[in-house]
């Protein structure tokens, strides 16, 4: 016969259990609720937890198992955090599988990742039984003395606090889209550091900006808006924006200015695919490179297929790999190897192409700002603008960490280069305590955008009729190409100017931004009416060309498109 006490602990027992389905640290928190407050047997506690945990474990990893045998599942549950343990696994399992115990949010993609590898199930089952037999007597433990000590001099309300703290825990880590650095550092072998990669293959690099004019003339290198929320700073383009959309009937007019660009380049369209439109006779102006497409399997079958393309279209490393659908340099990184290829390639999204380019070995970047009306036979360049690496300067005394925190530029993006960006690799311990030589110019990131720290000139009394000229070629070769950036690495200015010495590494349509407002010696009115100038051209052009019998896209399919790259955005491995 079950007295009431054997029923109520009875029922608080099942309760338990099936919590730590939902969130172990919560069952713990519960179970010694119960055991404080409700007099539930301190052993039942633990065995209510401890099987709980047990028999969840078991199930993730049958989870993983499982979805070997269904598209669906697999669909849902096996991506870049799951391809990315493969190596972890096979070489530190025991430390993997204690260390996810004990890191919030690691715990579900590294037991799928037992099951999808095929990790021997009684080792698996071994580590997992001794760590979580371990986990719940220390963790119940703690609780339930903490509870009977302190909390219980509080009250109830004392209980539902820690809840909330929990609970709060679990949320702020479900939402990040990627591990801590310190997580992955613990785990294994993080991609190798942009400057290690850089020093060894571009040594001659590292001094100045060759072919680039200095920044002696600048006033100052932060522009106010910089300081400014982008949340905020683009609310009276976004307002604008609407109002065109109203003058013109058409929120996704800027789709049909590039007719043969998917969204007219906005968002969302293959950067392979712009590239491959330029004619044949102006191809010798594009950076070399090969697309290839991630599939759905262990990545090593992937890096065969990346090899392969490699040695058809002559491609050796070191070698740029990028998103196909990237934008502002997400998880564009210069590799240096096979082995720091496969590590990329398995953290990338699956179904989804990479782009394999060849570095140009020059210092000089620039956006070349093209718009041609329809109609028109010619077009012109709007803009050119200078794009400088970010970067500091040794003095002979500092580390290259104060160099950083001290610069007035760098530090505010200093995240990105110490190692407190997920979205990008930042230097190592030992590169961060080096004292660069006075005068030494160290550059701190591989991509130049803004978002990293990368700093932007006007230069448009650098556009001659020769550049123009050279431009307006390569884009006309381009069926239907009215509006859009050239993103070039260049030699020297002087060959610029001559519309010589740069190949081309991207081509932006609609979504081009006009980069030439960025320069610090400009105002925040400056900013706002080149962002403004640029959409009315764009609408413009776009209208133009609705009237040629060009539609625009359907809404429905314009917010498609741009949903898919922000979901992309987030998949993405580190930049470099």
């Amino acid at each position: 016969m079950f007295t009431p006490d054997n029923l109520l602990w009875l029922k608080e027992c099942v309760a338990i259990f099936f919590m730590t389905f939902l969130h172990e640290d919560a069952a713990i928190i519960a179970s010694a609720f119960a055991t404080v407050h409700e007099d539930l047997p301190v052993p039942l506690a633990y065995v209510s937890v401890y099987l709980g945990i047990v028999v969840g474990d078991i199930l993730i990893y049958g989870l993983g198992h499982f979805a070997q045998k269904n598209a669906w599942l697999r669909s849902k549950i096996i991506g870049p955090k799951v391809e990315r343990l493969k190596a972890w696994l096979q070489t530190h399992l025991v430390r993997v599988l204690v260390l996810c115990r004990i890191t919030p949010g690691l715990l579900f993609p590294t037991f799928v990742a037992c099951g999808w590898f095929r990790i021997p199930f009684l080792r698996f089952a071994t580590v997992s039984i001794l760590a979580g037999a371990v986990y719940s007597s220390i963790v119940l433990t703690i609780a339930i003395l903490f509870g009977d000590l302190v909390l219980n001099q509080f009250g109830y309300w004392a209980w539902g606090a820690l809840a909330l703290i929990i609970v709060g825990f679990a949320l702020r880590n479900s939402f990040k889209s990627r591990w801590s650095k310190k997580t992955e550092k613990a785990m294994g072998d993080l991609p190798p550091s942009f400057i290690s990669v850089f020093k060894k293959y571009m040594p001659d690099l590292k001094h100045k900006f060759h072919g680039m004019p200095t920044l002696d003339d600048l006033k100052k290198t932060v522009m106010k808006a910089e300081h400014i929320p982008n949340s905020i700073l683009y609310i009276p383009v976004g307002l604008y924006y609407i109002f065109l959309g109203l003058k013109y009937r058409s929120f996704t007019l800027p789709s049909a200015s590039n007719p043969n660009i998917e969204t007219g380049g906005f968002m969302g369209e293959s950067k392979s695919s712009v590239l491959n439109m330029v004619g044949p006779e102006q191809q010798t102006w594009i950076a070399e490179f090969a697309t290839m497409h991630r599939n759905g399997v262990p990545g090593e079958k992937d890096l065969e297929n990346a090899m392969t393309l490699m040695k058809e279209k002559n491609l050796a490393f070191p070698v740029v790999a990028k998103p196909d659908i990237g934008w502002n340099g997400y998880g564009v990184r210069l590799i240096e190897d096979s082995n720091h290829l496969l590590q990329y390639i398995s953290e990338f999204p699956h179904d989804e192409n990479i782009i394999l380019q060849k570095p140009v070995p020059y210092d000089g970047e620039a956006g070349v700002f093209y718009v041609r009306i329809p109609g028109e036979e010619k077009g012109r360049i709007h803009s050119v603008t200078l794009r400088y690496f970010p970067f500091v300067t040794g003095d002979g005394k500092s580390t290259l960490r104060e160099l950083i925190e001290n610069d007035e530029r760098t530090k505010l993006r200093s995240g990105y280069y110490l190692g407190g960006k997920p979205e990008h690799v930042g230097f190592n311990e030992t590169d961060l305590e080096q004292i660069p030589s006075e005068g030494e110019l160290i550059r701190l990131s591989f991509i130049g955008s803004l978002r990293v720290g990368g700093l932007y000139r006007n230069a448009s009394h650098l556009i001659t009729p020769e550049l123009t000229e050279r431009f307006d070629m390569i884009a006309r070769s381009m069926p239907e190409f009215y509006f859009g950036r050239f993103d070039i690495r260049f030699e020297s200015i002087d060959k610029l100017m001559k519309g010589e010495g740069f190949n081309i590494i991207e081509i932006n349509g609609a979504g081009a931004e006009a980069i030439q407002a960025w320069d610090p010696n400009s105002g925040l009115m400056t900013l706002y009416r080149e962002f403004f100038k640029a959409y009315r051209m764009l609408f413009r052009i776009g209208h133009l060309n609705r009237a040629r019998g060009f539609k625009p896209m359907p809404f429905h399919d314009f917010i498609k498109a741009i949903r898919h790259q922000n979901r992309l955005i987030g998949q993405y491995p580190p930049a470099g």
